[in-house]
């Protein structure tokens, strides 16, 4: 950790003063504390358990699914890595599983619902000419069979595509496809009024549903192990605003916390509630190395600062941390009361960032306000 002397002597060499002049920033007047920030996340894998009716039409033989007693404490181990993607056991409550015959079908099949068994259903005799296409179907009898109009008074061009009627007997009157009838057989059944059922195909029976044609089904009670991870974004700071990560970047002295917390699920509603950080939280800086002298913050700075964050998550039964820490020094003096330096412990010394006083910023707040009322005095005045 940066000793008092090396924060002010980095304040020095930021200001420009040669060596380390302690006239150009003495220590009396200086005030010096230290500010932490944590940047990363905490990726929890939550499990849910549930118990419900499994159910398989046909045969289905069970073994492949693993078999459990009292599914809240049936073991499933934790996840190596509680960020993997989402995944979800099925199992078999042990005895449940049984199979059974169909008794609402015979053999995987039942009448059929639209004919009742019959294999076929009524149908239409005729069906409307599509030759007449909305026209008479007749120009002398309008297939009534009496002769109503004289074909001396059709136009030619009515009467050149049209044929003899069979009803009337009128020449060029009839339209060609019906011949004056305005309906033909149905196409489908003859004219017979009966057709085949189209579910059925004819057969009077279709597959039942249920059972799937197969007549037996298999039932048992299942249980379902899901987990999902939940990552919760990490970004805090001790006595420091939000934007003091902007003052920052890669090339700082960041030191890495990875730590991995894993619980029996049998037991995760005991052992679980006392996760947390790991004792040493010393860590490695981002080089691989150990981060001893990088001023980075202790471990229990650290973990104190991520204690609100460490509560346990219903159904939590794994935990990984992964974060950043980096310990600033916030520095003012008395005799540079618009200015507030911010020391950034980094590699090969530590760098200095210089942002305005709060001070200072309340006063350029209020010179603001102040231009702003004259300008709108003026403008009334003026109006």
């Amino acid at each position: 950790m940066l000793s008092d002397d090396d924060i002010l002597a980095a304040v020095r060499r930021a200001l420009g003063a040669a060596g380390a002049d302690d006239a150009a920033f003495p220590a009396a007047g200086a005030r010096i504390t230290r500010h932490l920030l944590v940047r990363g996340e905490i990726v929890r894998c939550v499990e849910t358990r549930t118990e419900g009716a499994g159910f398989h039409a046909g045969t289905r033989d069970l073994s492949d699914l693993p078999e459990y007693d009292d599914l809240d404490r049936h073991p499933v181990p934790a996840p190596a890595d509680p960020g993997v993607p989402r995944s979800v056991l099925r199992l078999v409550r042990r005895g449940s599983a049984a199979a059974h015959a169909c008794s609402t079908c015979s053999n995987g099949r039942k009448p059929c619902a639209r004919c009742h068994g019959a294999g076929d259903v009524k149908c239409r005799t005729h069906v409307p000419c599509g030759g007449c296409e909305g026209r008479l179907c007749c120009l002398a009898c309008e297939g009534t069979g009496k002769r109503a109009r004289e074909a001396a008074d059709r136009p030619q061009a009515e009467t050149s595509a049209r044929v003899r009627c069979r009803r009337c007997g009128a020449e060029d009157a009839a339209c060609a496809k019906c011949r004056g009838a305005g309906r033909k057989k149905c196409a489908v059944c003859g004219g017979t009024g009966s057709r085949s059922c189209p579910d059925c195909e004819g057969g009077g029976t279709v597959t039942h549903d249920f059972c799937a044609g197969t007549g037996r089904y298999v039932e048992w009670i299942e249980g379902v192990v899901t987990r999902k991870p939940v990552v919760d974004t990490v970004e805090e700071s001790s006595g420091l605003p939000a934007r003091a990560f902007a003052w920052t970047n890669e090339h700082d002295a960041w030191s890495r916390v990875d730590h991995i917390a894993r619980v029996d699920p049998v037991d995760r509603m005991g052992r679980l509630g006392k996760m947390a950080l790991p004792d040493d939280l010393t860590g490695t800086g981002d080089d691989g190395g150990t981060d001893a002298g990088t001023g980075d913050g202790s471990g229990d700075e650290v973990a104190a600062l991520l204690a609100p964050r460490l509560g346990v998550h219903a159904g939590e039964i794994a935990r990984r941390v992964s974060v950043r820490h980096l310990s600033l020094a916030r520095v003012t003096h008395d005799d540079h009361p618009h200015r507030v330096y911010l020391v950034v412990p980094g590699r090969p010394a530590p760098r200095v960032v210089t942002v305005r006083s709060p001070r200072r910023t309340w006063q350029l707040a209020v010179l603001a306000l102040l231009v702003l009322a004259a300008a709108v005095t003026v403008t009334r005045l003026l109006s």
